[in-house]
C-alpha cells in the first residue's frame, strides 16, 4: 500500500481503511505554535505517514482557522477581506 494517500486526508477516514483491512496503526498528535491561527479540534488531518515497527505511523494535526487578528489585518481599505493564500 502507498501509505502517501493518506497524507492530508482526515484521520476519521484514514483510521476506517486501516481498519477495515486489518492494517496496525498509530497515530501521534502534533500542535500549532501559530499565533495567527487557531485550531478545529473537531477536524483532525494526516500530515505525515511513514512506517514505523511494521505498522503505519501518523502524525496528525488539528486543521487550522484564521484568527480575527489576520483577517483585521488583511482587510484593505474599503473593509474587504482578502482570503489568504496558502
Amino acid at each position: 500500500m502507498d501509505i502517501r494517500i493518506f497524507i492530508g486526508m482526515p484521520l476519521r477516514y484514514a483510521k476506517s481503511v486501516l481498519k477495515e483491512k486489518d492494517i496496525p496503526f498509530t497515530v501521534e498528535e502534533t500542535k500549532s505554535r501559530s499565533h495567527f491561527f487557531k485550531c478545529n479540534e473537531q477536524s483532525i488531518y494526516v500530515i505525515r505517514a511513514t512506517y514505523v515497527n511494521e505498522q503505519i505511523h501518523f502524525l496528525v494535526n488539528y486543521s487550522l482557522e484564521v484568527s480575527n487578528d489576520v483577517c483585521n489585518v488583511l482587510r484593505d481599505r474599503n473593509g474587504d477581506y482578502e482570503e489568504p493564500i496558502f
